[in-house]
């Protein structure tokens, strides 16, 4: 009897193991509840600022492997941008500007100490993230640190959108590991020319063909027969499940926990915030850097698109109920700080993700190992499911692949 896979969710993750099963000649089905596909990594059509804009922004690093070989498959390198390895910071309170140079080996950068007034130890934090213990947080191991909020905190609600405070140390150190202390090859900076969805999900559906993906097809509820799922019930029809078939559940864990209650499962979340402003092409020219890091700011990080500019703030929550203009309000003057020059946006959207990942803190991270290794007559992938990496695009790609590779 041949093999099918029900792949349930047409998130990034979702499209993975849809690729990666085509890649491999397997039968699959996609269902996705939404009348999109990419989840958090899509793109649309803004009808107030009048451009297509991102969902949300996303610093891929050139050891993000799963990402590249992903893009190689469906045929989109050529839709990318490589970016210096360089990070660049503005602190609004002091008034400067550094550049952060990945390109430099790690005893050049502790000797050059690039950020403004400080000394050749304060780059030492960086040694205390080779070896780690899984309870510990960033702050713990750099909260007394003189670069903690020139470099640490920023870097952490960027990689993690979780607080230091809260942030596993040991998450933090695994994508040092494969990056900063591996040197330049390593921390180069992707980004998509156009937007993310011309360089992941467009590819990507094109590539597993569109006929093959279920929209507006939320499921309800799971029967089971002797154990194991019979029957998936989504909006508009019932799937039956053979014996020989196969299940990935690419969804967050709050819904998973809606079809399966009894699941123990992280239920804190962060909301990442995306505050994009449209700008004529004169005062575009004003930010001289594609990607800034902001201190001392509501800002965490601005990202320069074709013509508009968008700012991330991690770590969100406390903006949930806030009015949008007000935000924008906050949010310009800081830019206008940045280009020392007042100058207006033409319009503007805010895009809140309010579950954008769930708060990576040691706690959670070991909620995320036991459940893993439980045994299950299913595969779940998501980001979420990759205990060893931050909530990122190149954990929801890796857990799609994953997932097909645990059912063949």
């Amino acid at each position: 009897m041949k093999k099918k896979i029900h792949i349930i969710g047409a998130g990034l993750a979702g499209l993975s193991a849809a690729v990666s099963a085509k890649k491999r000649n397997i039968n699959y089905e996609l269902y996705e509840a939404s009348k999109n596909a990419g989840g958090r990594c899509r793109s649309f059509f803004d009808k107030k600022i009048g451009l297509e804009i991102d969902n949300g922004n996303h610093l891929v690093f050139s050891a993000n492997n799963s990402f590249f070989n992903f893009c190689q498959t469906v045929g989109s390198l050529k839709t990318l941008k490589i970016l210096p390895s360089n990070l660049n910071f503005f602190d609004i309170k002091k008034k400067e500007k550094w550049e952060f140079g990945f390109e430099k080996k790690i005893k050049e950068i502790i000797n050059n100490y690039p950020i403004p007034n400080t000394s050749f130890f304060d780059y030492l934090s960086v040694l205390k993230f080779i070896f780690v213990t899984r309870r510990s947080t960033v702050f713990d191991l750099v909260g007394d640190s003189n670069i903690y909020k020139e470099f640490w905190e920023p870097l952490t609600l960027a990689v993690m959108n979780t607080s230091p405070k809260f942030a596993s140390a040991q998450i933090l150190s695994n994508v040092l590991k494969v990056t900063f202390f591996r040197g330049r090859k390593h921390c180069l900076i992707y980004q998509p020319k156009e937007n993310w969805g011309k360089t992941l999900i467009e590819p990507a559906i094109s590539f597993i063909q569109k006929k093959r993906i279920n929209f507006n097809e939320s499921l309800k509820r799971i029967h089971f027969k002797d154990g194991n799922i019979s029957e998936l019930v989504f909006t508009k029809r019932v799937i039956k499940i053979k014996s020989s078939d196969r299940i990935i559940f690419a969804i967050p864990p709050t819904n998973l926990n809606k079809l399966f209650p009894e699941f123990k499962l992280p239920s804190n979340y962060n909301t990442i915030l995306n505050v994009h402003f449209k700008l004529s092409k004169k005062d575009i020219y004003l930010f001289d850097k594609k990607i800034i890091g902001f201190i001392n700011t509501k800002s965490h990080w601005m990202f320069v698109k074709n013509q508009y500019i968008s700012i991330t703030i991690s770590d969100a929550n406390k903006f949930n109920s806030m009015d949008s203009k007000e935000i924008a309000n906050i949010i310009w003057k800081e830019m206008c700080e940045y280009v020392k020059k007042k100058i207006n946006y033409k319009s503007f959207q805010i895009v809140r993700e309010k579950k954008a990942t769930y708060i990576q803190s040691p706690k959670n991270i070991e909620m995320i190992t036991n459940f893993k290794k439980k045994r299950f007559p299913y595969v779940f992938a998501g980001d979420w499911t990759q205990n060893r990496l931050p909530c990122t695009i190149e954990a929801s790609i890796l857990s799609g692949k994953k997932a097909i590779e645990d059912l063949v």
